[in-house]
């Protein structure tokens, strides 16, 4: 049964509401509609005192014959409901938000004096969308995206190409598609676009741990390709039906620029394949392993459409969004041309069932589409500052508070934290500069075989040795840790000193006190903790 508008449009409504909340813009009526059926009452006393306010805003509107038409809509509505003496809410209906939605989107909560109840609402809701996780995102799109669908349907206006590529079968016309049908349409995939830009931008990387050119050279598959000529890139997503020229007057202002982001990407024609081909196992996968059979369904060895670093999406009937993994290593069976395919990321494959139609899909080698991430070129160098350093959610931040960076958050045995949402919990501020100073004083040096200095130096055996030599190698240890991290300005304070002995086993303990000053504002953070030697 296809979703209704209404219910997507409750979902858009949240989406907005997160956008405004992110930008600390203010909030009408139409983003919390919830405490619009509270409102009947206000705007039947006062509807002729506050409509000159919206008069007033229609050239301003961005659709203002909608305001307008709505404005005298609107005004029939409440003197023929005043006329009426229901003792009934007119508000109580389902699509008031949909018939007076300018209305509504032109009413600053910040306006009108709220309830208890209502602030109630408001700040539950606010709570609510303020915590959206990335899958959040990609349940309303997923809700949107099948309403999108749903109104194709009814007048069968799918395209074959989009059928083919979502495995989605074509529908028996039921009505005339009008203005009305393509302009819902064309609001939904405009909400979709944006969920895009939200998913590609602000949750699905970290610009602290990703390469934007090594991943580049991975989705094209070409370690060779030299791009040393670019001094910083940044990672987009290109749009679905978008061309390369298309893209690069988007991203980088002139069209005939494509060629720097193909070059970027090493991409071949055709450049773009957003088709690509459906490859169904032959086994119930396991672990990080897929197994795929030797010939696809043309009689094409798979062997030579798949290369390790490649991406692939792999999707089956009951898990609901396509999950992306890149392919680690490839194992050819003799004789039967069986391929097992061992993917990157958790080795939780086991899901993906013969029974449920599980299958990979797989493109055109050295080619990009709005699946996968794309390099977006500059020959400029990165400004340190630069503010897509600082995520959305620090931007009202003081710079002692940005600059502390983020960091996964983690429990006292270096476990990863997770909320409520079973989202991964984040560490910034002042929290995240105790936490990185506690990291530091956790790991012995030698630990990380690609940071040999990071970590205190090792005093496990040292009991014998010279008390003052200990003790000043412990000193230039953590002073050089401290040092070596740009949150922190200098050590405000060291103090070293031997405790008591513990027992025969454990040795002297060392005990030392520490204060650290973050850089920009000198605030001090005290640390205390102890050292077995």
């Amino acid at each position: 049964m296809a979703l209704d508008f209404e219910t997507a449009i409750d979902s858009v409504a949240d989406l907005n509401l997160w956008y405004k909340i992110a930008n600390n813009e203010p909030l009408t009526l139409a983003d919390v509609p919830e405490i619009i059926r509270l409102r009947w009452g206000y705007f039947k006393d006062n509807w002729e005192t506050i409509r000159p306010n919206y008069s007033d805003i229609i050239e301003f509107y961005s659709d203002p014959d909608q305001l307008k038409a709505q404005i005298d809509s609107f005004s029939e509505f409440v003197e023929a409901q005043r006329s009426a003496n229901s003792v009934r809410n007119p508000f109580d209906t389902g699509n008031i938000l949909l018939r007076f939605y300018s209305i509504f989107d032109n009413t600053l909560i910040s306006g009108i004096s709220i309830t208890y109840e209502e602030q109630q609402i408001i700040d539950n809701k606010v709570n609510r969308v303020t915590l959206f996780t990335r899958g959040d995102f990609l349940a309303i799109r997923d809700l949107v995206d099948k309403e999108r669908d749903a109104i194709a349907d009814k007048a069968s206006s799918t395209d074959t190409d989009y059928n083919r590529v979502f495995d989605r079968s074509p529908q028996i016309a039921r009505i005339n598609l009008g203005n009305k049908d393509i302009n819902k349409m064309f609001e939904l995939q405009e909400t979709i676009k944006s969920i895009n830009f939200v998913l590609a931008n602000a949750f699905s990387l970290s610009t602290a741990t990703v390469d934007p050119f090594a991943l580049a050279r991975q989705n094209a598959n070409n370690p060779d390709i030299d791009i040393s000529d670019y001094s910083s890139g940044s990672l987009t997503k290109i749009n679905y039906g978008e061309d390369l020229q298309g893209l690069a007057a988007r991203t980088l202002g002139a069209a005939d620029r494509w060629i720097d982001i193909a070059i970027a990407n090493g991409l071949k024609p055709p450049y773009i394949d957003e088709v690509g081909t459906k490859v169904s196992l032959i086994s119930n996968a396991s672990g990080n392993q897929i197994n795929i059979a030797g010939l696809n369904a043309d009689g094409e060895l798979n062997i030579d459409k798949i290369s390790v670093g490649q991406l692939v999406l792999l999707k089956s009937d009951v898990e609901t969004f396509p999950e992306q993994r890149s392919v680690l290593n490839i194992t050819e069976i003799p004789i039967s041309g069986e391929l097992i395919l061992e993917l990157e990321g958790e080795p939780d494959l086991s899901k993906y069932k013969l029974v449920d139609n599980a299958h990979i899909r797989i493109f055109k080698q050295n080619t990009i589409n709005s699946s996968f991430y794309v390099l977006i070129p500059n020959t400029e160098e990165l400004d340190d500052n630069r503010p897509s350093d600082v995520p959305w959610f620090l931007q009202s931040s003081d710079i002692t508070e940005r600059r502390q960076k983020v960091d996964f958050n983690l429990d006292d045995n270096g476990d990863i934290n997770f909320d409520g949402t079973s989202d991964i919990q984040l560490s910034y501020g002042l929290e995240n500069a105790v936490q990185a100073v506690k990291l530091k004083l956790m790991t012995e040096a030698g630990e990380l075989r690609r940071h040999p200095e990071f970590g205190l130096v090792p005093l496990a055996g040292s009991a014998n040795l010279a008390p003052n030599d200990v003790k000043n190698a412990l000193i230039t240890s953590i002073t050089k840790n401290i040092a070596a991290d740009e949150r922190f300005s200098r050590i405000d304070r060291l103090d070293v000193g031997y405790s008591n002995i513990l027992n025969a086993n454990s040795g002297v303990a060392l005990n030392v006190t520490l204060v650290v000053a973050l850089a920009g504002s000198g605030q001090l953070v005290p640390i205390t903790f102890s050292v077995n030697t």
